[in-house]
C-alpha cells in the first residue's frame, strides 16, 4: 500500500451542508428546507437560465480556457485590466491555486479559527500548518494578526464578509493590515458576499488593488447570482501574480456553461436587486424570530445568520433534520453549540422557527 504524505492526517476534508436527497433518504422525511449552504432561494437567474439551454447543445467541446468572454466583461464592469483576473472552479479552487502558487514546506499563512475552512485546507495541502489567530467577537483581531507576522509570511487569508460569522472589517482596520504585511507576504481578500453588503463603511477590496496595495480580491457566482452548481468564481490581482496561479491552474478549470451562464448572470440587474430585497426581508424575520425565543446571534451583514443555540450542536442538528430542516453545525470552527442559518423564502423561513419553537420548547 503506498503511503499518503504526512501532513494529510492533520487534514480534516471539509464537509458540506447536507444535500437534501441524503436527508431524505436518511430521517424518511420528504418536505424538506435547506438553509445550510448559503444558496439563493430564488434559483438562478433567468437570464442565465437560458444562456445555458441555448449553449447546452454544445457541450461536446472544450470551453475556452482563458474564459475570454467573461474575463474581458468582467474588466469592463470592473474596470480592471483582464491579465489581472483569473477565473475558478469556484473561489474555493482559486485559494488551492494561490496556495500552490505561493507557499511550501518553510513559510507560513496566517486566518482564523472562525475563518472559512477552506484556507487552512489549502495551506496544509502545500505542507503549511497556518497560524491561527483568535477571534473574538466573532470577527478578525487585526492586531494579533500583525503581531503573528513574520519574514516567512506569504499569505494572510481574510473573509470580508466573514462566513461564517457575517461580520465584516471596515477599511480602514483592511488598510492596517495591508500596510504591516511583510515585504513578500500578500492579503487574500475573500468577497463572496460582497454583493449582500449595503454599508458605507464597507470597503471594495478592488480599491486597495487599484491602489497599488498587495492583496488578491475573491468573488463568486454562486451566492447572490444563484449558480452555486456550476462552480464558477473569479479573482482579482496584479498581473504578475495571476500568471504564477496560471501555472498550476488546470487546463480547463472553468467550464463552457459556468462562464456562459456567468455572463448572462452579471446583465440581470433585476434578478439581483429581487435577492438582495428578499435577502433583507428574510434577514429582519430572522433576526426578530431569534429575539422572540432569546436566541443569541451575531449580527450579519450577508445571507446568513450565525446562532447559538447552547446546547450540542450535533444533537440539534440532528432533531433539526426529523423536523424537515437542514442548517449547518459549526463544530468544525470550533463553536460546538452554534449553527449557521441561511436566509430562506419567506415560506422555508417560517418552516425554521416551526421547527425550532417545536425543539426549544
Amino acid at each position: 500500500m503506498t503511503t499518503a504524505r504526512l501532513i494529510l492526517d492533520e487534514i480534516h476534508p471539509y464537509v458540506p451542508g447536507k444535500p437534501i436527497s441524503e436527508v431524505a433518504r436518511e430521517y424518511g422525511v420528504t418536505d424538506i428546507v435547506k438553509l445550510a449552504s448559503n444558496e439563493n432561494p430564488l434559483g438562478p437567474s433567468p437570464r442565465a437560465i437560458e444562456a445555458l439551454k441555448n449553449a447546452i447543445s454544445e457541450v461536446n467541446l472544450y470551453p475556452d480556457a482563458g474564459g475570454y468572454s467573461l474575463v474581458n466583461k468582467l474588466s469592463g464592469i470592473h474596470d480592471y485590466p483582464p491579465e489581472g483576473i483569473i477565473l475558478g472552479n469556484g473561489s474555493t479552487e482559486i485559494v488551492e491555486l494561490i496556495c500552490e502558487a505561493f507557499l511550501e514546506t518553510g513559510l507560513e499563512a496566517i486566518t482564523g479559527p472562525q475563518a472559512f475552512f477552506k484556507y487552512r485546507i489549502a495551506c496544509q495541502i502545500m505542507g503549511v500548518r497556518p497560524t491561527m489567530v483568535p477571534m473574538p467577537n466573532y470577527t478578525y483581531n487585526v492586531d494579533a494578526m500583525i503581531e503573528a507576522m513574520n519574514a516567512n509570511t506569504r499569505l494572510v487569508f481574510i473573509a470580508n464578509p466573514n462566513n461564517p460569522t457575517g461580520t465584516y472589517l471596515k477599511a480602514d482596520k483592511i488598510e492596517r493590515l495591508i500596510d504591516a504585511l511583510p515585504k513578500e507576504a500578500t492579503l487574500v481578500l475573500d468577497e463572496a458576499y460582497f454583493e449582500f453588503v449595503d454599508l458605507d463603511d464597507y470597503p471594495n477590496g478592488l480599491d486597495f488593488l487599484k491602489a497599488g496595495k498587495r492583496v488578491i480580491v475573491l468573488r463568486t457566482f454562486s451566492k447572490a447570482y444563484g449558480l452555486a452548481g456550476l462552480r464558477c468564481g473569479y479573482g482579482f490581482a496584479s498581473p504578475d501574480v495571476i500568471a504564477s496561479m496560471h501555472k498550476v491552474r488546470e487546463a480547463f478549470n472553468c467550464n463552457s456553461l459556468a462562464q456562459i451562464a456567468a455572463e448572462a448572470a452579471l446583465d440581470d440587474h433585476e434578478f439581483l436587486a429581487r435577492t438582495m430585497e428578499v435577502n433583507r426581508q428574510g434577514m429582519e424575520y430572522t433576526e426578530a424570530g431569534f429575539n422572540r425565543l432569546n436566541i443569541e446571534y451575531v449580527p450579519s451583514v450577508t445571507n446568513f445568520i450565525l446562532a447559538d443555540f447552547k446546547r450540542p450542536g450535533r444533537e440539534f442538528f440532528e432533531e433539526m433534520l426529523r423536523r424537515g430542516v437542514i442548517i449547518r453545525p459549526m463544530a468544525p470552527y470550533d463553536l460546538p453549540t452554534c449553527m449557521r442559518v441561511s436566509i430562506g423564502l419567506p415560506e422555508e423561513n417560517r418552516r425554521l422557527f416551526k421547527a425550532l419553537e417545536e425543539l426549544l420548547n
